[in-house]
């Protein structure tokens, strides 16, 4: 891309960043910071655009004030030089700057009529969280432990050892093939679709405390334990605010832009030629063939 170009989206960007931060003016005067040419930085200007910039970065520039100075600096000294080229004159250039100039008061629109205007209560959040519990709940999970070998015979032999008495976790130590023998073949929680299928069904048939009868999984023999069993629990709301409070944000955020963009089209004559957009879209669809 042109170095123009490049610049131009700096500027660009810039200006987003200071029309949605309010483009606040004091009438305070400051001490100059900095003098490029005739252009000043103030140190209420310099403060300022730190104020505005996201939180993320804020605080970065913050322990950089030199370094982001030095770059204020440098992309004036480039917006001079391009003023003095009459960059801006050039039809690509006033092209860019239109569409940049739309988007920005489009956005300031969108900002007046739709996002200053979403409100969300305390109240809302609440009877959301009461009509959506399933959307909230944790699902149940299970703990279990299991030995694994590679033959039926050799399976049935294990289990008829504990079924005689035999130490589970110990046996898993010095029988199961799986890594998780050196824990006695504690697994850990899962959910359902973590694991094997036939194994998750086994686990879940089993009460607390029982072992399974021999199941084959693609892995091989097991013997499965279940050691904890947790039911689904629904999850505090305070855990939840946020995600619910987004989720009304963005159900508010569609219903007015739709309402707005109705209500423009309600007062504004619109005509598409349809014959011509069938026309180009056929025209698409064959360039695309002879490539």
């Amino acid at each position: 891309m042109n170095k123009k170009y490049i610049f131009l989206s700096l500027c660009v960007a810039g200006c987003v960043m200071l029309a949605f931060a309010g483009c606040r003016k004091t009438a305070q005067k400051s001490a100059v910071l900095a003098s490029i040419g005739s252009s000043k930085i103030t140190m209420a200007d310099f403060n300022e655009r730190i104020a505005n910039l996201p939180a993320q970065y804020r605080e970065i520039i913050r322990k950089r004030k030199k370094e982001y100075l030095d770059e204020l600096v440098n992309n004036t000294l480039l917006y001079q030089e391009a003023l003095r080229k009459k960059v801006s004159s050039e039809k690509e250039v006033r092209k860019v700057i239109e569409e940049a100039r739309k988007k920005i008061l489009v956005a300031r629109l969108l900002k007046d009529e739709i996002d200053d205007v979403i409100d969300i209560e305390e109240e809302e959040i609440v009877n959301f969280y009461y009509a959506n519990q399933s959307k909230y709940l944790e699902p149940e999970v299970f703990r279990a432990s299991h030995i694994l070998v590679f033959s039926r015979s050799v399976a049935k032999g294990i289990l008829s050892e504990l079924r005689k008495g035999a130490d589970f976790n110990e046996t898993a130590k010095k029988r199961s093939l799986d890594p998780t023998a050196q824990n006695g073949g504690d697994i850990g929680y899962f959910a359902k679709g973590q694991l094997m299928p036939k194994f998750e069904a086994a686990s879940a048939a089993l009460e607390i405390g029982e072992v399974s009868n021999v199941v084959k999984t693609k892995l091989g023999y097991h013997i499965i334990k279940l050691t904890d069993r947790k039911s689904p629990e629904l999850k505090p709301i305070d855990e939840v605010t946020t995600e619910i409070r987004h989720t009304l944000y963005v159900t508010k955020h569609k219903k007015l832009f739709n309402e707005l963009i109705e209500r423009l089209k309600g007062k504004t004559p619109i005509s598409i030629n349809e014959k011509i957009l069938a026309e180009s879209a056929a025209d698409v669809a064959t360039d695309g063939k002879e490539k």
